[in-house]
């Protein structure tokens, strides 16, 4: 197994570690999902330059890349509803999107048909990405003026209320775009007999 597939497999066992510890009380363990989420898209960044830098750019890597981004990303986004930081609809936007293309993908595998992420699916991801690590930041704020027991000041106090929910809220327009666009492209998938 080269080294890309390796990064891609690392970020699957960090997501539940992650999730773990985002839902864990505690300042000290939301700052460690924060520094496990970063780790995970510092993998999400290079295991893809690696393999085409490289020339070992693998049908598995097409494959797990994309599902390995959507497990810590929606594990994340879910957490962010359980913890009352973003409202539930808009996760439900995001999962049913991936849920959609991963089926497609799933589809396209069993036709012998791979089907790599494409660059609105990138920009999709890399908008999510963000809002996932805008909002552990949110978190980890929060919970370090929990832990001393003060109060954030009411500015401060409005802005941590209202980002997440507006960088997710920015996410879903992206995922809805890249998904209509990617169904769009790829809908032979859907037709193609094996």
């Amino acid at each position: 197994m080269n080294l890309a597939n390796r990064l891609t497999i690392i970020r699957i066992i960090i997501a539940p570690l992650f999730i773990i510890l985002l839902l864990v009380d505690g300042a000290w363990t939301k700052y460690s999902a924060l520094l496990l989420f970063i780790l995970a898209s510092l993998t999400d960044l290079y295991d893809g330059r690696i393999a085409r830098a490289r020339g070992v750019v693998t049908s598995f890597g097409k494959f797990m890349d994309p599902l390995a981004d959507k497990i810590i990303v929606l594990g994340a986004l879910i957490c962010f509803v359980a913890l009352g930081e973003v409202w539930a609809w808009m996760v439900i936007i995001i999962l049913a999107r991936e849920v959609m293309i991963t089926h497609l993908r799933f589809i396209g595998a069993s036709k012998g048909i791979i089907i790599p992420a494409g660059r609105w699916g990138k920009h999709k991801t890399a908008t999510q990405m963000i809002a996932v690590s805008v909002t552990l930041v949110v978190i980890a704020i929060k919970s370090t003026f929990a832990s001393f027991a003060i109060s954030a000041p009411s500015l401060l106090s409005q802005i941590l209320k209202c980002t997440p929910n507006a960088l997710v809220g920015l996410a879903v327009i992206m995922t809805i775009i890249s998904g209509v666009l990617y169904i769009g492209k790829h809908r032979e998938v859907l037709t193609k007999r094996e």
